[in-house]
Formats: C-alpha cells, sequence, structure tokens
C-alpha cells in the first residue's frame, strides 16, 4: 500500500462499514474482469476501490483506460508491485537491525562485567591494606559494604549477559523464519520459480557486472491458451507446474529460472559455451515434448505439450531491457516459424 508500510498489509483504518462497501465495489469488478475470486485478486481489488493506494490505482486505470485485459498474472504483478513493495528489503532492514541491537547491548554488558570484576578486586585489595588499621572500623565496614555490592552488581552482570545470549539465539531463529518468508516473497505462487520482480532484479544486477559468459533463455508454451480453453485453468496450472520443475531441475543451483508472465518462462544461464546453451534448452524442449503428461480425472494424455524457445547472448554494454529484448525477438521468430524450436538473435 503507498499509505501504509506494514506487513502484513494491514487495514486497522477500515472500519466495518467501509470494509462492506469496499467489498461492494469488489466483486463486480471481479465478475466484470473474469478474474478468479481469490485472495491476490481480492486484495488488488480492495486497494484500487478504496482509493488509498495511488500508485496501483493509477496502473489500474491506465490499463482500464487503454481498454487492456485485466488477466490473473497482471494482478499478480500488481500485488507484488504496488502491495507487497519492498517487503523482501525491509525484512532484511528489520534483521539487521535486531541483530545490531542484541549485538550491541550484549557487548556493553560484557564490558560492564568487566568493569564491575575489576572494581571488586581493588576493592578485595584495598580490604586487605585497611585490616591492619584498628581503629577505623567504621571505614572497613563501609568498604565492606561496597565490595558486597560491586559483587552484587558483577553477579547481576553475568545474568544478564546469559539472558541476552538466550534472547540471541531466539532471534537468530526468528531471522531463519523471516529468511523464509523472504524466499516465499521472491517465488512465484502457483510454479515456485522466481517471481518477475525478483527476475527484473536480478536481471539488472547481472547486467551491472558485465558478464560475457551469460545467456537468457525466454520459453513461451505452445498454443497454452487453447489448452486452458479446452481443458480447464486447473489442467492448465498441472502443466505450468510441470514445466516449472523441469526447469528448476536443470537450472539447478548454478542458474536463475523465473516465472516471466503467464506462460513464459525465463532463465538466466551463467558460465555456459553458446553450444552447451543450445544443448541445454534443447534438452529441455525435448524432454517436455516427449513427456506422456496425464489428465488426473480420467487419465487421459495432454497433449503433445511444446514450448517455443529464444536465446541471446550477452554483449557488452548491454542492459536488462536491451539483454531481453533480444531474447524477446528470438522468441517470436521461433513461434512465427513453427512453435517447438529454438532461435537465437
Amino acid at each position: 500500500m503507498t499509505a501504509q508500510k506494514s506487513f502484513p498489509p494491514a487495514y486497522t483504518e477500515h472500519d466495518a462499514q467501509k470494509a462492506s462497501e469496499n467489498l461492494r465495489r469488489v466483486i463486480p469488478l471481479i465478475n466484470k474482469h473474469k478474474t478468479p475470486v481469490n485472495p491476490v485478486n481480492y486484495a488488488v481489488w480492495y486497494e484500487y476501490v478504496s482509493g488509498d493506494n495511488i500508485a496501483l490505482k493509477k496502473a489500474l486505470d491506465n490499463r482500464l483506460n487503454s481498454q487492456l485485459p485485466i488477466t490473473t498474472e497482471l494482478t499478480q504483478s500488481l500485488y507484488e508491485k504496488y502491495i507487497l513493495s519492498d517487503m523482501p528489503e525491509r525484512l532484511q532492514q528489520a534483521n539487521n537491525g535486531i541483530a545490531n541491537v542484541v549485538n550491541n547491548t550484549l557487548s556493553q554488558i560484557t564490558k560492564a562485567g568487566f568493569v564491575a570484576s575489576e572494581c571488586a578486586t581493588d576493592l578485595s585489595g584495598t580490604q586487605e591494606m585497611l585490616n591492619g588499621y584498628a581503629d577505623i572500623n567504621e571505614l572497613k565496614h563501609i568498604i565492606t559494604n561496597i565490595l558486597s555490592n560491586t559483587q552484587t552488581l558483577s553477579l547481576t552482570s553475568h545474568e544478564l549477559k546469559a539472558e541476552l545470549e538466550k534472547s540471541t539465539r531466539e532471534i537468530e531463529q526468528l531471522k531463519s523464519e523471516l529468511a523464509i518468508v523472504k524466499e516465499i516473497s521472491r517465488t512465484d505462487g502457483l510454479t515456485g520459480l522466481l517471481n518477475r520482480r525478483s527476475f527484473d532484479q536480478e536481471l539488472t544486477k547481472v547486467c551491472k557486472q558485465q558478464p560475457l559468459n551469460t545467456s537468457l533463455a525466454l520459453f513461451d508454451l505452445d498454443h497454452f491458451k487453447h489448452l486452458n480453453d479446452t481443458m480447464g485453468h486447473i489442467v492448465g496450472d498441472k502443466v505450468l507446474q510441470y514445466f516449472s520443475q523441469l526447469l528448476k531441475k536443470y537450472a539447478g543451483k548454478q542458474h536463475l529460472a523465473a516465472r516471466y508472465g503467464g506462460e513464459e518462462m525465463v532463465m538466466i544461464i551463467f558460465n555456459k559455451s553458446s553450444e552447451e546453451v543450445l544443448t541445454l534448452a534443447n534438452t529441455i524442449r525435448v524432454e517436455l515434448s516427449e513427456a506422456k503428461l496425464r489428465h488426473k480425472k480420467d487419465n487421459s494424455i495432454i497433449g503433445p505439450v511444446t514450448v517455443s524457445i529464444g536465446i541471446s547472448f550477452f554483449q557488452a554494454g548491454d542492459t536488462a531491457n536491451s539483454f531481453i529484448d533480444r531474447a524477446d525477438q528470438a522468441l517470436y521468430t521461433s513461434k512465427e516459424t513453427g512453435r517447438n524450436k529454438i532461435s537465437v538473435n
């Protein structure tokens, strides 16, 4: 949201009447644009009708004014960009802040404990010196009390240190849990691949490094709309998930695979020669085309399902836009010249 930065998004200023009114306005919009009634789509339209999220409203209005379709992929993108904006960065800042506070406090307590122990040692020596003076009992009594209090302070600082060490362990666990949330925020909910926002960030980072041994492979499932229309979105989603798992397998830990939009996927390929990149892409293409995907309902065969691929190789001076544009042009060539093939630009 534009007006508030909490995660998860909070709507504490919306009373029951306003929430009900927003619901009344959201349902016709969801029906009109044929977007499924799921939490993401509802959140996007809720933000739109509430008027609180100015940036999201402007983006949707531009789309509506241009009479362009409002797809599930678009609402997912708007949700990530305008509702969960900067969430990973905010989580990382929270992680760092928690760790710094605890580490600094622990350091200070440790220092205080050391100083208190030093004071206790010094006062013990002073008491031994005073033991030879029988006429200053009152002073000895005062020093003994000071020593006792200092020893108590030292003990207390050790106890505080132990408690803070325990808190540090708990915060480490919290950081681990937040890291999981951060990872979830980077991935596409359906496919488990990197989402578009994370891909854009990674590609920009890659291009700034100007790596001449990096490639892009852009994948587009052939005739996917027809498959969705004839077999339904559930089957379509299963096909997307299968292909995504295929990309994950061949991306491994070396490369990055992402959902670029709808039925389009993309892979950033590192440290591979042009021949190796073509071999990798063709292996993925062949494995998908030969897969015997079956409809769970009646075990009937789905397909064949094929994919068109466009590949670009990084060139000196490339930006994220120029790099992906060449892959997109190559993909267009593959689709226009028969599909189920690979083109390079």
